[in-house]
């Protein structure tokens, strides 16, 4: 029974064996083609792509803008009339009134504030005769002179060294002290040899306290002119007293300055005559004044004359043909000339600035190229024709003009 029983099973298994020994083998899933170019240029450019972010960025810097250049200058697009306002002494508040040669401090104060306040700046004499003529934007020049220095009630200095609050030099400083744009600037034409200074007393030391009062002024732009040595009336005189009035006035004015230690002073002084009492010489006379040398060599630069407020004149350009050196014109009377000033402030001409360019600036120290610059700009329109003054230097660019350096000094 027992091996009856398994012998069917065997058979069974057997034929399945047989069966599938017999049978076709089934076929694999066919594969996709191969794009070998393909795949070549991928591989090279992620290897490619792999390499550049292995290497460090260049940081790129941008070219910078190029800003232009310009000169800034000023303009007298019209010519400057420019009044000279002639000084003589001060009075105390006290007195009634201002005259023609004295006026009194409150007045002349009010005076000052009135010019200021009218747009007016205080120029030197001499810088504007010898052709610096700049004024800040928008200003006008005026130019203060004072005669028969050093009355005591000009000037006078207390055991400090500074001018008296009783003096109309010393209210002067301290309005332009207070106001910058006003300035202090004078022109003093002195007469050393007709008056003790400060009531002056016989042992000399009069000398030493003028000495000092000269210092003062000229180290604080108040300069020193001659006005004869012992106010005379050159009219009356020949070519030979004139001569030795100038002379006489200078020397001593130099001896101060050494006996005071600083004839490094010396050097600065100038060569300008007011006429005494405003009566002018002829002949020989006047040809002795105005051919004057200073010691130190300078020619006479310009001669002053004097008048009252009803035939005023002013002082034009030292480059208009109406300038005369030799006879220029001063206006007496302070408070009448005042007056007219501030009535007429209109009249009288600003500078207007301008900017020049753009330019070379390796080339801006070069007067022609500057002077091209500026015939461009007046082409163009952006500035006016008329004189420039350019970093201290003066062009005559006026109507018809081509621009050139103007000749200073």
């Amino acid at each position: 029974m027992k091996n009856t029983f398994h012998l069917p099973v065997l058979l069974f298994l057997f034929a399945l064996i047989i069966s599938a020994c017999g049978s076709t083998t089934p076929a694999l899933p066919t594969a996709l083609p191969i794009d070998v170019g393909a795949t070549t240029v991928s591989m090279a450019s992620t290897m490619a792509a792999q390499t550049m972010a292995a290497i460090p960025t260049e940081t790129i810097i941008p070219t910078p803008t190029e800003v232009p250049f310009y000169l800034a200058a000023n303009i007298w697009a019209e010519d400057a009339r420019v009044p000279i306002i002639n000084y003589h002494q001060f009075a105390p508040n006290t007195s009634e009134k201002s005259t023609d040669h004295k006026i009194r401090m409150e007045d002349f104060v009010i005076g000052l504030d009135a010019l200021n306040q009218a747009g007016f700046t205080l120029i030197h004499l001499e810088d504007w005769i010898k052709g610096d003529l700049s004024v800040p934007e928008g200003r006008r020049p005026v130019v203060f002179t004072m005669d028969d220095v050093f009355y005591n009630n000009q000037i006078r200095l207390d055991e400090n060294g500074e001018p008296l609050a009783d003096t109309g030099l010393a209210l002067a400083w301290e309005y332009g002290q207070q106001h910058p744009e006003f300035g202090f600037k004078w022109a003093l034409f002195s007469n050393l040899g007709d008056k003790w200074y400060a009531a002056g007393d016989v042992e000399g030391k009069w000398k030493e306290d003028l000495a000092q009062t000269i210092v003062w002024s000229l180290d604080h732009d108040a300069r020193i002119y001659n006005h004869t040595y012992r106010h005379i009336r050159l009219d009356l005189s020949d070519a030979q007293g004139v001569q030795w009035e100038l002379q006489q006035n200078d020397l001593f004015l130099r001896e101060l300055l050494v006996n005071a230690g600083r004839e490094d002073l010396i050097s600065g002084l100038g060569n300008m005559f007011a006429i005494p009492f405003g009566y002018w010489p002829e002949g020989s006379t006047y040809s002795a004044m105005v051919n004057y040398v200073a010691p130190e060599g300078q020619p006479m630069l310009a001669v002053f004359d004097i008048d009252w407020p009803v035939r005023i004149k002013f002082m034009a350009p030292p480059y208009s043909p109406e300038f005369d050196p030799m006879k220029v014109p001063r206006i007496a009377m302070p408070p009448e000339a005042i007056d007219y000033l501030v009535e007429h402030q209109a009249e009288f001409p600003t500078m207007v600035s301008c900017q020049v360019g753009p330019l070379d600036a390796e080339q801006v120290d070069n007067p022609d190229y500057v002077a091209g610059a500026i015939n461009a700009s007046i082409t163009s329109g952006a500035c006016p024709a008329g004189v420039y003054i350019i970093e201290g230097t003066t062009f005559d660019a006026r109507p018809g003009i081509s621009p050139q350096l103007m000749p200073q000094g």
